[in-house]
């Protein structure tokens, strides 16, 4: 049995309604247009949010304080930037941490956080100089990142902390959670490079959403935790 001679009689049958199709073969056929090519989110596209997204965080291994998220803006050291306001609670009424961010041009630049104590205290407060992620990243590029941490505690002690990271951008990767699809995800590997001890950590972040899963991998490649968002409030 011929199994390719179907397809091949299917295939010259298809060419000769074509060559008809065009006035036998002459110049009247429009010439073949190339598929769109899909244009799969930057750096600075994964890092956007939509302002007022709420979310519950999953974390069955207790990598983390957090139960909740929520996504604003709020003025930090002068200017109104992005923030990623963490909860101690699934409600969002105690503070756990606030990260600051911005999209910049050239790339995400993280400003600094305040962390609290799980009486809703501010204990420290981080200013970042130099902390940028650029959006020239490209899957499967890697770059280290040198910042500064500037740490300031509330019984006016201070402590600055060279710091070295090292992040992949390992490509993109469609993640189904809390009942819906998150399409291109850019999915990160990060080394803190000032603490090798403390491991891997890989981080999955979608367009619109921020950061919706990490997986925190000990120096010998067994996995500690993951944690994802659970559900999500949309703005």
């Amino acid at each position: 049995m011929k199994l390719s001679s179907t397809p091949s009689c299917l295939l010259i049958a298809g060419l000769c309604a074509t060559l008809a199709a065009c006035g036998g073969g002459g110049d009247d056929c429009p010439p073949a247009v190339d598929p769109p090519v899909e244009t799969l989110p930057d750096v600075n596209d994964c890092f956007t949010v939509k302002p007022g997204l709420r979310y519950t965080i999953s974390d069955p291994d207790k990598t983390y304080i957090a139960k909740s998220v929520l996504y604003t803006q709020e003025k930090f050291d002068g200017a109104v930037h992005p923030v990623q306001i963490e909860y101690f609670d699934v409600e969002g009424t105690s503070h756990a941490a606030k990260h600051y961010f911005s999209i910049e041009a050239d790339g995400v630049r993280f400003w600094g956080d305040y962390d609290y104590t799980p009486e809703g205290v501010q204990a420290t407060k981080s200013v970042y100089t130099g902390f940028l992620l650029p959006n020239t990243l490209a899957p499967t590029q890697t770059v280290t990142i040198h910042y500064t941490d500037n740490n300031y505690f509330t019984n006016g002690g201070f402590l600055a902390e060279a710091e070295q990271e090292t992040w992949t951008f390992e490509g993109h990767e469609t993640l189904t959670m809390a009942g819906r699809s998150f399409p291109n995800a850019c999915r990160f590997k990060v080394i803190d490079d000032t603490l090798p001890s403390f491991g891997t950590t890989v981080m999955w972040v979608a367009p619109g959403y921020g950061p919706i899963q990490y997986k925190f991998i000990n120096v010998d490649g067994t996995v500690r935790g993951v944690r994802n968002l659970a559900s999500v409030t949309e703005p």
